[in-house]
């Protein structure tokens, strides 16, 4: 009887904690990514699945105009790859400070309209197989931006496969928070502009009449304008390519609502005050006994 009454005053006194268990706790995941504005390249040989992801989602500190993001480059073919490159390039209001593991292509061979660029030498991808690369960047709230992932072949200007040139951007920078959230697809409507309609999002840098220069996007000989070859970088490789997910992302991620705690920690008091009730009267009837 003792080994009862103790086994059912643990498992009332338990069952609050676990519901009283922030529920952000199991919140913190990563961003998404999305090949948003992805394409192959007119000449990509046969059989090459080669593809990019940047983030749904990416974050700017207003005062600084500092943000961070992940450059992805996946194989989604049956079969591995030459080598290849992949640029991380930036236009109008996002400039490209530094990749992880990659060299800056000098200003006088970036592609007409880019402020900036980055080289990163992928090599050969196995078939399923990733890359990413860490990506620092400015971006001037008070423009809008974009950013353009080609990936060529190694030691050629082929192209197998271009993101972009791709929007980042708020249709609401007023905000007093300290970091304004930016999402892929979206045209920026830079801070103190005049309230205007969403921007919706852009597959392409033609849907927007302030999308990059023609001349960044593919040729019709299937070639990019800026260099493939760099020195070797440092990059990391996951054990598989990072899930699909869906192109629009519609409005801001949440990662988890406060007003969900109330409501759990009501539940919570409610077990928690059953549960000593509960072992209030298992003591009354064993004394009794």
């Amino acid at each position: 009887m003792f080994l009862s009454n103790r086994w059912r005053w643990s498992a009332a006194a338990a069952l609050p904690v676990v519901l009283l268990w922030p529920a952000g706790a199991f919140a913190a995941e990563p961003t998404p990514g999305s090949s948003q504005g992805g394409s192959p390249g007119p000449s990509a040989p046969a059989g090459y699945k080669v593809g990019t992801e940047l983030p749904q989602r990416i974050t700017v500190n207003r005062k600084s105009g500092n943000t961070s993001l992940t450059a992805t480059v996946r194989n989604d073919g049956a079969s591995g790859t030459d080598g290849v490159t992949m640029d991380v390039v930036g236009f109008k209001g996002l400039r490209v400070k530094s990749v992880e593991g990659c060299s800056a292509i000098p200003s006088g061979e970036l592609p007409p309209g880019a402020n900036s660029g980055f080289a990163c030498p992928v090599g050969k991808l196995a078939a399923g197989a990733h890359r990413t690369y860490r990506v620092t960047a400015d971006f001037d709230l008070a423009e809008t931006g974009q950013i353009c992932l080609p990936v060529t072949l190694s030691g050629t200007k082929t192209l197998v496969w271009q993101q972009g040139p791709v929007h980042f951007g708020t249709t609401d920078s007023s905000a007093d928070a300290p970091d304004t959230p930016l999402l892929l697809g979206t045209k920026n409507v830079p801070s103190g502009a005049a309230s205007s309609p969403a921007a919706s999002p852009s597959a392409s840098p033609s849907a927007s009449p302030s999308a990059a220069p023609s001349s960044a996007a593919p040729s019709a000989s299937g070639t990019y304008g800026s260099p493939s070859g760099s020195p070797p970088g440092k990059d990391v490789v996951p054990s598989h390519p990072a899930p699909a997910t869906s192109d629009d992302p519609g409005e801001l991620a949440r990662t988890g609502g406060p007003s969900d705690l109330p409501a759990a920690g009501a539940v919570g008091a409610a077990l928690l005050a059953a549960g000593g009730t509960g072992l209030w009267l298992a003591a009354r009837r064993q004394g009794r006994r």
